[in-house]
């Protein structure tokens, strides 16, 4: 199984990764003409001509680049002369710095790049939630050379993973170190918001209220047992999905510091992790964000006064603990994935199923305490956003 794995940009991430099963390394700019899938406050800063610097290191080592075009709205920008001009002339740009592959998440930019700039690999992200037969079929006829699999509805249905397999040539791709909700509510709207919060053509894209996670982690901790029914995907378990037909796994995260990434890396190529699941997926602590050199970032996001409170934003950010005492012993795990192989998943009502709370029980630990701080901490702010507090806004008058 090859992996695909980020790039955060530091100089010692090619030095220090194990890249015996690594297949590219992906990334973008923290902001661009197209956008992405993570706000560009949260990404290391890198310049131009830096990237091509890294681009060429990468190179040298014998990997691949991918850049991310894969934001899932383009903000309407592709149908202005103006939006096009800036869309070709940034694909100019990754020819001359001799980017391998893109990934993108619109048919129409897909079919731009296989027109105009055939040397590219196409790939399609996550972002265009991709999760039937039909849908595959569709963007392998539109020109991709492989898709990533929205994990969110395919990544523990493996008669649906043999399906897709069945209904296309194209090379296939799943997310596996992710803790999204299975089924998740505000998966559109998230990758949509996101995608104008990384642009450099839109009036707000310094600035972004990340609702969607904050809801997620609500949910998370409102029903612990959710986080056992995600769909991320066990190191150990990797066998399954190559056998089903998965050629590669996306690992993440892009604005996390060397080490995490290191460490993620080196439990997916060696399919087995001891300890903590949880340390193999994102969380604040990890984040290149609370690094000193980054505090300019923060101070730029934070100069925003008329559109929100922010000092009220602020404080409850603050209030979120730097290290989350929630463990997932990795080796309680052992033999979960054969109840999903076998079929025994019962995705139309978790409820009446149950297993993944009787996982929960065995392998999960959160402590109550923890879990009654964040639950309030969480509970408050998204009233506030839902409210208007947020935003200076009396809730009572507009009620009213």
């Amino acid at each position: 199984m090859k992996l695909s794995v980020p790039t955060n940009w530091q100089p010692d991430l090619l030095e220090k990764i194990n890249k015996s099963k690594v297949a590219e390394i992906y990334g973008k700019l923290d902001r661009d003409p197209v956008g992405g899938g993570r706000p560009s406050f949260i990404l290391p800063y890198i310049s131009k001509s830096q990237a091509k610097e890294y681009i060429s290191a990468v190179h040298k080592t014998g990997l691949k680049f991918n850049y991310l075009l894969n934001a899932s709205c383009l903000g309407n920008i592709e149908w202005t002369a103006q939006g096009q001009k800036r869309i070709r002339k940034f694909l100019d740009w990754l020819t001359t710095i001799g980017v391998d592959a893109v990934t993108v998440a619109v048919p129409y930019l897909l079919q731009v790049v296989k027109k105009c700039y055939p040397h590219f690999t196409t790939k399609i992200s996550v972002c265009a939630g991709i999760c039937n037969p039909i849908q595959a079929k569709y963007w392998e006829d539109l020109g991709a050379d492989e898709i990533s699999l929205s994990p969110w509805a395919v990544n523990r249905d493996f008669k649906l993973l043999r399906k897709i397999r069945a209904a296309v040539n194209c090379d296939l791709q799943l997310y596996a170190n992710t803790r999204c909700l299975i089924g998740c509510p505000f998966v559109n709207y998230h990758y949509s918001s996101i995608s104008h919060s990384s642009t450099s053509s839109g009036i707000n894209n310094e600035f972004f209220i990340d609702y969607c996670m904050y809801s997620c982690v609500y949910l998370t901790l409102l029903e612990p047992w959710k986080l056992i029914a995600s769909c991320w995907i066990r190191p150990e378990d990797l066998y399954y999905y190559e056998e089903a037909g998965i050629n590669t796994v996306k690992l993440s995260e892009r604005g996390i510091k060397t080490e995490y990434i290191q460490r993620i890396v080196e439990a997916y190529t060696t399919e087995k992790y001891d300890g903590n699941l949880m340390d193999l997926f994102f969380s604040p602590s990890k984040s290149l964000a609370s690094h000193k050199k980054y505090t300019w970032k923060k101070i730029k996001f934070f100069l925003h006064p008329f559109k929100a409170d922010l000092l009220k934003l602020h404080h409850f950010l603050t209030l979120i603990p730097a290290h989350n005492p929630i463990r997932l012993d990795n080796k309680k795990l052992d033999g979960f994935l054969e109840f999903f192989i076998k079929g025994k998943c019962r995705q139309g009502n978790c409820d009446e199923c149950g297993y993944c709370r009787a996982v929960a029980e065995k392998a999960l630990h959160m402590p109550e305490s923890y879990r009654d701080k964040m639950l309030g901490i969480y509970k408050d702010l998204l009233e506030e956003i839902v409210d208007g507090g947020l935003f200076k806004i009396n809730s009572n008058k507009m009620s009213g």
